[in-house]
């Protein structure tokens, strides 16, 4: 029996060698291509796990079936098999991200030999000794240049009936390997997509924290015109979550509801894990329960400038209370500050208790506000939006309706209309009562103007608290509208201080008329900002709408004292201008990219002196830092007021700009008055939520970065500058 056993073993191995002795094998200057079993034999009734090996050349590609930028998949045109055999689909392996150099373009690839998995069922009532396979096979290979070839590869494999399937001991490692690379199509992960502005974000969440070793994430959509896979490329990881967002294709597919898909991950250890997923489109509830869990996960995540490790809550809430405060001083909040004292300068006679829920409800109106916009901040950024503070801002639609908002107060400080006051809670009538809801409206107001404004100490408590539990993000913003009422409620509350006040007269009516001019300049402000976004277009069509509202509320006004036919007329008019206007906020010409201007380069420097700066790129920064050149790292957007200031007072100047000369330094500037992805990484790394942000990189790669005071001095950048 021995016997027996032993030469049924040689001529078992006899059969596998002759197999691939006969075996045809492709094999060029570029390629190999063959096609190769993981058993030596065949049962009948049993699968039979064959592949294509692929072996491209050092420094060539085959791809994938995720279509890229460009290149096709390798395909299979036909199958020659024994009767009653049927081979199944290609089992494909998780392909390299792979950037083409020079260039934008991306390919879904492997670099490397690859086996594609084909399994064949092989027929119970198989008949002959020998299994002959052959396919018919066909690839592109790519360098610089591309080849398409095809050929026939075949496989020989004896038929055992008497025993089970043996494992090749050329290719069973092989074979085990690949499938380690196969995505699963069966899990409990979550997904879905969003697409706002040019991006397009994917956000995958897990309830077993699946994410909770990854390093490096990729998203392979099954289909093209789907997403730009180069150069903007956004990823944020949690222990339950991945964010993944691009930037929009030039085509790209309408009306999607599921975008199917698969998730690449590089876990710490180098190995890579895919999931099959099938993303399907966010909804408000969606982006909701993502940003709770981005929250509570994002406990651990620290970086350079992070302040979560060793700051104390205390401390945090603190810098957010002195923020809140200093943001009172700011160009567009001080008027309605102001105009709200008056206010309630007109209140004199009123009682201490009245005085102070005025005070109450105003702070209330902030406090909701900021919590309101917090929330909806960690939703977006949870349904993979790279966005910050001041998110809205980067939203030609809202600057637009913003500049309009301005331009109506304006409107009603200077007396073009009087309807409505209560609204900001302005002027001499509050509205019935004691006005508590005019006091509550005024504070959401502060809140809309504040927004594109960063101060002193707002950056890191902000910071902190985007990378924070939902409850502590709410603290931390709670404390920073407290900040910003604090003036108004120490007014109210302090019977010494209302004392002290100016009794009510007709300066009032004149102040109140004064302060349509800050007003006024808030519009053209934002006007600005719209046509650095969007163009001369964009503005042309926000003006007209502003043009179209005023007549409105002209109309209104002059139709409010009369009635009959007169009134009905002068109100239908009023109505349909202002529904006239605010369709201009909708057109097409508020879409970046659509409009006339297309770059949104900023020069803040004023006419004396040209600033010299390189746009910003990281890639550049680690170029020049490479080569011992330090860079100064300057994060500006045109809706921030600080940025402004700071361009025009100390990075703008000539003495400082000679400064980074006579040291070497290269400025670098990044304008996110529109959304960019790669500026948000830079931020979040950070720790920092919105502009500004000011980076000074050591010519030594090996050195820290130091970040700069958010209010300059052009002592404080010629000190930091001349320390390297």
């Amino acid at each position: 029996m021995r016997q027996g056993l032993v030469q049924k073993l040689l001529l078992l191995m006899l059969a596998v060698f002759s197999t691939v002795a006969s075996a045809e094998v492709f094999v060029g200057e570029e390629i190999e291509v063959e096609l190769v079993s993981e058993s030596a034999n065949v049962v009948p009734g049993e699968t039979l796990w064959t592949a294509v090996r692929l072996k491209p050349t050092e420094g060539w590609h085959t791809y994938s079936k995720w279509p890229g930028d460009s290149g096709d998949a390798t395909m299979i045109h036909e199958w020659q098999l024994p009767e009653g055999a049927s081979a199944g689909d290609i089992h494909w392996p998780v392909p390299s991200w792979l950037p083409f150099p020079g260039t934008d373009l991306v390919t879904f690839s492997y670099k490397e030999e690859v086996l594609l998995m084909v399994p064949i069922q092989v027929p119970a009532d198989l008949s002959g000794d020998q299994f002959n396979a052959t396919a018919h096979v066909e690839w592109q290979v790519c360098d610089l240049i591309c080849l398409i070839g095809d050929a026939e590869v075949s496989l020989t494999l004896p038929v055992d009936r008497d025993g089970g399937l043996q494992p090749d001991p050329q290719w069973a490692d092989a074979f085990a390997e690949t499938r380690e690379l196969l995505p699963v199509e069966e899990h409990k992960l979550d997904s879905m997509f969003a697409i706002a502005g040019d991006r397009v974000s994917f956000s995958v969440s897990s309830n077993e924290r699946e994410f909770d070793d990854v390093e490096e994430a990729w998203f392979f959509p099954e289909q093209r015109r789907i997403l730009s896979p180069g150069p903007l490329r956004d990823v944020t990881v949690y222990p339950g979550l991945v964010q993944i967002t691009h930037g929009q294709p030039r085509r790209m597919l309408t009306d999607l509801t599921e975008i199917g898909g698969m998730l690449a991950v590089q876990r710490s250890n180098g190995e890579i894990d895919g999931f099959v997923i099938n993303a399907t489109e966010s909804t408000p509830e969606g982006l909701a329960a993502l940003a709770t869990v981005a929250a509570e996960q994002s406990m651990d995540n620290s970086g350079p400038g992070s302040m979560a490790g060793d700051q104390s809550l205390l401390l945090i809430l603190a810098f957010a209370l002195m923020g809140g405060v200093i943001l009172n001083l700011m160009p567009c909040v001080f008027p309605v500050l102001s105009l709200k004292v008056v206010n309630l300068t007109s209140k004199a006679g009123a009682s201490t208790g009245t005085h102070r829920m005025h005070g109450v409800v105003y702070a209330a109106g902030i406090i909701v506000s900021f919590m309101i916009l917090a929330t909806i901040l960690l939703a977006l950024r949870a349904g993979g939006q790279a966005v910050g503070w001041a998110f809205q801002l980067q939203s030609p639609w809202f600057v637009g309706a913003l500049s309009l908002l301005f331009f109506v107060i304006g409107l009603n400080l200077s007396g073009v209309f009087e309807f409505g006051t209560r609204l900001m809670g302005l002027g001499s009538n509050l509205g019935t009562g004691n006005g508590y809801r005019s006091s509550f409206l005024t504070g959401v107001l502060a809140t809309v103007v504040a927004s594109p404004c960063t101060a002193p100490f707002m950056g890191a408590a902000l910071g902190f608290a985007l990378s924070q539990s939902w409850v502590v993000a709410m603290l931390v913003f709670g404390f920073l509208g407290l900040g910003m009422a604090l003036p108004f409620l120490i007014l109210t509350f302090v019977p010494g201080l209302m004392k002290r006040m100016p009794k009510p007269g007709p300066w009032m009516e004149t102040f109140k008329q004064f302060m349509a001019f800050p007003m006024y300049a808030a519009a053209l402000w934002l006007l600005w900002v719209l046509g650095l976004q969007v163009g001369v277009d964009g503005m042309t069509a926000v003006a007209s709408a502003g043009l179209m509202v005023a007549l409105a509320v002209w109309l209104l006004q002059k139709s409010a004292g009369h009635s009959g036919a007169r009134t009905l007329v002068g109100r239908v008019a009023g109505v349909a201008l202002i529904i006239g206007g605010l369709s201009f906020l909708w057109t097409p010409m508020l879409v970046p990219g659509n409009g006339a201007g297309g770059d949104t380069g900023i020069d803040m420097t004023g006419d004396d002196y040209m600033a010299e700066f390189e746009p910003f790129a990281s890639a550049r920064i680690d170029e020049l830092r490479a080569q011992g050149k330090p860079v100064l790292l300057n994060m500006t957007a045109a809706w921030c007021i600080t940025c402004l200031a700071n361009e025009r007072t100390t990075l703008g100047t000539e003495r400082v700009q000679q400064a980074l000369v006579d040291n070497g330094v290269t400025y670098m500037k990044g304008d996110w008055t529109n959304q960019d992805p790669e500026i948000t990484k830079v931020l979040d790394a950070f720790n920092r939520p919105s502009v500004p942000l000011y980076i000074l990189y050591p010519g030594d790669p090996a050195l820290e970065p130091v970040i700069l005071p958010q209010l300059l001095t052009p002592s404080i950048v010629i000190d930091a500058v001349a320390s390297l």
